[in-house]
C-alpha cells in the first residue's frame, strides 16, 4: 500500500526539522488491516502520527551538551523525529521499529534533513538483536504495560556497558509502573521534566524523560 504523505516543518530548540507523515489516520488503519489479513506481524495503526512527546524528547536531545559522538538507536521510531534530533546533535543513529513502513519513512525523513544513507532496522522487542548501542532513545513507547518487560529485555540486550537510555513519556495511567519495574530489573533511573529538571513524582499526563543506566554490580 502506498501512503499519501503531507510535509510539515517543525521548529524544535531552534532547529527546523522537516518531516513527511501519512495524511490521514484512515490510511494507517487500512494498512494495518491489509497487513493483518496477509499474516504480517509488523502492522501498527499508530506509527505514523506525530505524538506530542516526540518534539519534547527531541528538544531535550538538542539542548543537551553531549561530550562525544555516540552510536545511537531510536526504538519505536515512528516517523523519526527524536532520531533526527539525535542526528542533528551529532550522533550516528539507527532507526528501529517493528513496523517496516515506519522504518522506511523515518530513514526518508532523515534524508530530507540532510542525513543520507541512514540505517534502518526492523525487529520486535520479543526478539532483540545483538547489536550494541551507546545511546538508546524512544518517545511514547510506554502506552502498554504488557510491553514493559520485553522493552527492558531489549534495553539489556542492546545497550552497551556504559550506555544511557532516554525515554520520553506523556504520563499515561500505567506509566508509573515502568520506573518501578526498571528498578527491580537492576536499572538506575531518573525522571526529568521537559526543562531537564528532576521530576521524581510527575503528575498524571505530565511529560517526563526517563533516563536509565545500568547500576554497578
Amino acid at each position: 500500500m502506498t501512503l499519501e504523505l503531507v510535509r510539515q516543518t517543525l521548529l524544535i530548540a531552534g532547529h527546523e526539522i522537516i518531516i513527511e507523515l501519512p495524511s490521514s489516520q484512515d490510511q494507517l488503519l487500512e494498512e494495518a488491516i491489509q497487513c493483518e489479513r496477509s499474516g504480517s506481524s509488523d502492522w501498527d495503526p499508530y506509527w505514523g502520527s506525530l505524538w506530542a512527546t516526540a518534539p519534547k524528547t527531541a528538544a531535550l536531545i538538542l539542548h543537551h551538551a553531549w561530550p562525544s559522538r555516540l552510536k545511537a538507536l531510536e526504538l519505536g521510531c515512528g516517523i523519526g523525529v527524536a532520531g533526527i534530533a539525535a542526528s542533528i546533535a551529532g550522533h550516528d543513529v539507527t532507526f528501529a521499529d517493528h513496523a517496516s513502513s515506519a522504518v522506511k519513512l523515518a530513514v526518508s525523513n532523515a534524508a530530507l534533513n540532510g542525513f543520507k544513507d541512514m540505517v534502518g532496522m526492523v525487529f520486535d522487542w520479543q526478539q532483540p538483536t545483538t547489536n550494541q548501542f551507546d545511546f538508546i532513545l524512544a518517545s511514547d513507547v510506554l502506552y502498554d504495560a504488557a510491553g514493559y518487560e520485553p522493552l527492558l529485555r531489549t534495553l539489556d540486550a542492546m545497550l552497551s556497558a556504559h550506555g544511557v537510555v532516554w525515554i520520553g513519556d506523556p504520563g499515561r495511567v500505567h506509566g508509573h509502573r515502568f520506573p518501578e519495574l526498571a528498578i527491580k530489573h537492576g536499572w538506575g533511573i531518573e525522571s526529568l521534566d521537559e526543562f531537564a529538571q528532576p521530576c521524581p513524582a510527575p503528575a498524571h499526563m505530565q511529560f517526563r524523560l526517563h533516563v536509565l543506566q545500568r547500576r554497578a554490580r
